[in-house]
């Protein structure tokens, strides 16, 4: 291994061939794939993930014994890496393993109770059907951890359910986050998320190196909070709407164990009950519903034990999803740090949160939080009008690009410091209408996201609105949760 000090160069290196190898992968150019992911493995010999692009790689040229032993050693690094178990069971059933084959699809079950894939397989071996010509494709090939999509239909999007990317730790101790950042699956190295504090403009692709949205970025992650949850709901369903997909944490009622995800903040400001938002307008843009409360005076803990309640007040909405604090049992032991960019930031933290509204089908989750504290009412509410005016700016700038897809989430990678991640969407499928000015739709995208990032917003550089990170589908996509997109 590299030196401490030559740590940084050694990733870059090993960032580079495993990049080419990806290339070469999309244009069918396989030898060269394979000879750009060797040279990355003999910088890091254990690499899991280059070692399951190789594997993937010796699968489309029938190479199957070296797919194995492939997937074999990425498993030796990585037991739970679910890709490794599916492309060596697709090598097995061509080296005729059967058995061996079996017992790969079944750990994949284990791992993944509703991966439809594995489950039609061992059906298909007990019923002693031909496996000889299964399909290499079910299994695209991996970048950074996600498959290159497949296509996506909008019947199959609007009930269906991947793999939630919640953190959960064990206990409630934060000290285990560092130790599942430093040994993720899913994006080994998080070659592609960027620590804020590293991020600059020439991260953004070069049609894109604008400094408007350069700043809007930075400015989603100043209001960009880690959620942390230490109780689970009794309530949690245990199927998605109608599905048969598992629902995340069901009949885990009471567990503690440490959840993280990621959420975003906004900000009203209120004065004798009439409500603000940051550009002083007092009703939602989306919604039309007026901000305005029956109540005069701030309802925070302290005012309502003063004799001089203060009549002027701030109502932080935390925005995350409905898996990742599902309702006011769970948000009476959720907390949000703000400001977390750094391993040695000053831990500011909202608690005493209340769930205003949490829906299953869509998974949106809105959490409220109330203070009369001067300093950081103002400081949110400056950062919230300044999002807001770049939004906008951005917003008319790319509005009309018909070949504009860039997206870019702030989240929180297995519960740590704050990562921003750039890439594209893939599809935009409506499953539903809000209102004359706005249909509700879900996206997939192949930004990079991990567990962790659930509950985070992904901006499409050029729409209205924002949508909220969801989870993995089994055939790669990452996908957004519900959200309204303008007509």
């Amino acid at each position: 291994m590299f030196p401490t000090e030559h740590r940084e160069d050694w990733q870059t290196l090993l960032c580079e061939e495993k990049n080419k190898g990806n290339e070469f992968y999309k244009l069918g150019q396989l030898e060269q794939a394979i000879e750009a992911y060797s040279k990355g493995l003999r910088l890091d010999p254990t690499n899991s993930l280059l070692l399951t692009n190789r594997a993937q790689a010796f699968l489309k040229l029938n190479k199957y014994a070296e797919c194995e032993s492939d997937c074999t050693l990425s498993l030796t690094g990585a037991p739970l890496f679910v890709k490794s178990y599916l492309r060596r069971a697709t090598a097995r059933l061509a080296l005729e393993k059967l058995e061996e084959a079996v017992r790969d699809f079944q750990r994949v079950l284990e791992l993944e109770p509703n991966n439809k894939h594995a489950k039609m397989e061992i059906e298909r071996l007990k019923n002693g059907k031909s496996v000889k010509n299964c399909s290499h494709d079910k299994y695209s090939h991996v970048s950074d951890g996600a498959n290159i999509p497949t296509k996506v239909n909008q019947q199959d999007l609007s009930h269906t359910y991947g793999q939630h990317e919640c953190q959960m730790s064990e206990g409630e101790q934060e000290s285990n986050l560092h130790k599942l950042y430093n040994n993720c699956v899913k994006n080994p190295g998080h070659t592609r998320f960027i620590p804020l504090n590293k991020l600059s403009i020439q991260h953004l692709p070069d049609d894109y190196q604008d400094n408007e949205l350069y700043e809007l970025i930075k400015a989603v992650a100043d209001l960009t909070v880690r959620v942390s949850v230490t109780l689970i709901s009794p309530h949690r369903p245990e199927f998605f709407p109608q599905s048969s997909v598992k629902y995340p944490f069901f009949n885990m009622g009471g567990n503690v164990n440490l959840r993280s995800g990621t959420g975003q903040l906004d900000v009203l400001i209120y004065e004798e009950g009439c409500g603000y938002n940051s550009l002083g307008r007092r009703h939602g843009a989306v919604t039309g519903n007026k901000y305005d409360v029956d109540y005069k005076t701030c309802p925070c803990q302290n005012c309502q034990h003063s004799s001089k309640p203060s009549t002027i007040w701030w109502e932080v909405t935390i925005h995350t999803a409905t898996h990742v604090v599902f309702d006011d049992i769970e948000g009476q032991h959720t907390s949000c740090r703000l400001f977390f960019d750094e391993r040695n930031s000053p831990k500011l933290i909202l608690d005493n949160v209340k769930v205003e509204f949490a829906h299953v089908e869509s998974d949106r989750c809105r959490m409220k939080y109330v203070t009369c504290d001067v300093v950081l009412g103002n400081k949110l509410s400056t950062m919230t009008e300044k999002r807001t005016a770049l939004w906008n700016k951005v917003y008319t700038k790319y509005m009309n690009k018909s070949n504009n897809r860039l997206t870019f989430i702030v989240s929180h990678p297995h519960g740590c410091i704050k990562q921003v991640s750039i890439g594209q969407w893939e599809g935009n499928f409506k499953v539903g209408s809000m209102n004359d000015n706005f249909d509700l739709t879900k996206l997939t995208y192949d930004t990079c996201t991990c567990p962790g990032s659930s509950g985070a917003h992904i901006y499409f550089v050029g729409f209205a609105t924002s949508h909220i990170h969801n989870g993995c589908l089994d055939c790669g996509h990452n996908y957004s949760s519900v959200g309204a997109f303008r007509k």
